[in-house]
């Protein structure tokens, strides 16, 4: 998990730049600070809060081994239902592709 000061405040406006993938869609802006990160998953994926918050924690787990807190970036995901169908090693590999194609 992320410390609580990565996390994104949605006070502030979203990030314009979006990148669409399969499982989620994520929405990024390079920003002054550290890492800042969402993860919005709706019940529209699942109405079960447990499932809900399963889906969060692996992607958060996969995004803590993809990028460091140094990158200067505000990231908010938005998962699909596809990602419930998806194990564990997809869910990564679509979030190192999304995160080496922000690089670039």
């Amino acid at each position: 998990m992320f410390t609580k000061s990565s996390r994104f405040s949605f006070k502030r406006a979203l990030p314009k730049n979006v990148f669409h993938s399969p499982s989620f869609n994520l929405r990024y802006e390079k920003n002054e600070a550290t890492l800042k990160v969402a993860v919005v998953v709706s019940k529209k994926v699942d109405k079960r809060a447990t499932v809900r918050n399963k889906v969060k924690r692996q992607l958060l787990e996969a995004l803590r081994n993809k990028i460091s807190n140094d990158e200067n970036l505000n990231l908010v995901f938005y998962i699909k239902n596809n990602a419930l169908n998806r194990n564990n090693l997809d869910l990564e590999k679509e979030i190192g592709e999304a995160i080496n194609s922000l690089k670039s």
